[in-house]
């Protein structure tokens, strides 16, 4: 019994190695910061690349791709995509941006497409900081097409921003729904195309500038004092 479980033992662990070989953690280099990510859990988002301005951009694409549709009823569709962005030294985060481009179609009354999710934050220097702003769309969603012959897609655009942080270290997790709802006929679509993540990174005052800093604004408060004085 127990010389036929070894190979089984050894079919195992030979997956379990292969399965473990093939995910592995991805690194791309900002210049002032760093972009990690395993590349086996990037879901309906499609792998990152770095664009000439230093946004995080991401492409879905595939089939049916990162889309939500139905003829009846409610249909959706949600992925959730994290990163660990670590600053460079004399370099902090303290700020990021999303912006997410897709089109959809509408046909028939009533029916209806939406677009929602989150952008996360948590700050791996400082545990107690854990920020969250929810994605919206620039406009309504409110395009519907009269019938066939006239069917076309419009574009949407939809954005979440988180500031305030002053990290060298984060977590960021983008959560995206996508939602189609056709309550008696007709066809609803929406899909995301795109989407760009724009860090913002600030170099961290050296001491000795900070010092001379308070130092200024105190010769320029004892000044002030001065003139109300003299006056």
């Amino acid at each position: 019994m127990f010389n036929q479980l070894k190979p089984l033992a050894a079919l195992i662990a030979t997956a379990l190695i292969s399965t473990g070989a093939l995910a592995a953690t991805q690194t791309l280099d900002a210049g002032n910061y760093t972009i990690s990510f395993d590349d086996s859990l990037l879901g309906l988002f499609g792998t990152p690349t770095l664009t000439a301005s230093g946004d995080l951009a991401f492409s879905p694409s595939g089939t049916p791709g990162f889309s939500a549709q139905t003829g009846s009823g409610f249909d959706f569709t949600n992925s959730t995509v994290a990163l660990t962005i670590t600053a460079d030294a004399g370099y902090q985060l303290t700020g990021f941006n999303l912006i997410e481009k897709g089109d959809y179609f509408k046909i028939g009354a009533g029916n209806e497409v939406a677009v929602l999710g989150q952008l996360r934050i948590q700050d791996l220097v400082n545990a107690n900081v854990n920020l969250s702003n929810s994605i919206a769309s620039a406009a309504p969603l409110n395009v519907t097409s009269s019938s066939f012959a006239n069917l076309a897609t419009t574009d949407w655009t939809a954005s979440a921003g988180i500031g305030q942080l002053a990290t060298s270290k984060a977590t960021v997790s983008i959560e995206n729904i996508l939602g189609a709802y056709v309550p008696n006929s007709g066809y609803a679509f929406i899909e995301k195309k795109s989407a760009f993540l724009d860090i913002s990174v600030t170099a961290v005052p050296e001491p000795e500038s900070f010092a001379m800093l308070l130092a200024g604004l105190g010769i320029v408060g004892a000044m002030a004092r001065r003139r109300r004085i003299g006056a």
